[in-house]
């Protein structure tokens, strides 16, 4: 049950990317970011009840940092996947647990096997092949880079997090802080949306929530690195929504250096690394 949920919380994400892109550039970036946490607070918050949860996390000070990371990453992955090819987009931020193992030495002090440190720099000279043909898109690929290595630092402190708090309780403050935030700016600046965004942002928010909901089902129903290799699947389904909605077909160098990410990820899962979704 955990790799069937797993691959659901992998369509979710892969669903809701493919909504943002459906919106486009056109709406600012941190309306964008209070919108979809606005819309999904409602949902996480039942969620919680449901399970009988305490509403607001103990590590506060943790919290506030995640949140900073967690509002880095998700205008960066924003702003990559409206001015990039899905499938590269989400190649790249693939390589968020990549960095995270990469980071975790220095900053949790878990020491990494070498066949840890194998599996990163594998991945990550997949990313550098995925970068090199973007002349078109360079910032944005930066950017997308830039994005998973906050993500990847956002997770270290939900490691954190995790020891005083259940993870969905997590998730849940992590959004109404992101909302009450951004909404500073979003507010004040706010661009009206038309039906269709509407509809758009909807789902970027409900595909956010389910996708979060079933990643925390996987990981208590079946053991990390099988669930985790699960997760791949989102690369799938994103090359597919590109081709058939966007008409984009990956460059062969990005093939190449989205399968060496795959590779990296998977021979990090044997290294028993617990991965995580990117984006926030």
């Amino acid at each position: 049950m955990g790799v069937i949920f797993m691959l659901l919380s992998s369509a979710s994400f892969a669903t809701m990317s493919a909504f943002i892109k459906g919106i486009g550039p056109g709406l600012p970036l941190t309306q964008l970011v209070f919108l979809r946490c606005i819309l999904a607070a409602p949902l996480l918050l039942l969620f919680i009840m449901a399970q009988e949860r305490p509403l607001v996390v103990k590590a506060k000070k943790v919290l506030l940092i995640r949140t900073f990371l967690g509002i880095t990453a998700m205008h960066g992955f924003f702003y990559a996947i409206t001015h990039m090819p899905l499938a590269e987009c989400i190649f790249i931020g693939r390589t968020q647990p990549l960095i995270l193992a990469l980071m975790a030495p220095f900053v949790l002090g878990e020491k990494a096997p070498r066949p840890a440190w194998f599996a990163i720099f594998t991945g990550l000279a997949g990313a550098a092949l995925i970068m090199k043909p973007a002349m078109a898109w360079p910032m944005a690929a930066w950017i997308a880079l830039g994005a998973a290595a906050a993500s990847a630092g956002a997770h270290l402190m939900v490691r954190r997090l995790n020891k005083t708090d259940f993870p969905m309780v997590i998730v849940f403050n992590f959004t109404l802080l992101t909302a009450f935030f951004t909404a500073f700016k979003a507010l004040p600046e706010f661009v009206p949306l038309t039906a269709k965004q509407w509809i758009f942002i909807s789902g970027v928010a409900l595909f956010a929530s389910l996708g979060q909901i079933l990643m925390t089902l996987a990981y208590r129903k079946d053991k990390a690195p099988a669930v985790a290799a699960a997760s791949y699947s989102s690369v799938i389904l994103s090359v597919i929504y590109g081709y058939f909605f966007w008409q984009e077909i990956p460059h062969p160098l990005a093939w190449l250096g989205g399968g060496l990410i795959v590779v990296g990820g998977l021979l990090l899962v044997k290294s028993r690394y617990r991965i995580t979704e990117p984006a926030g």
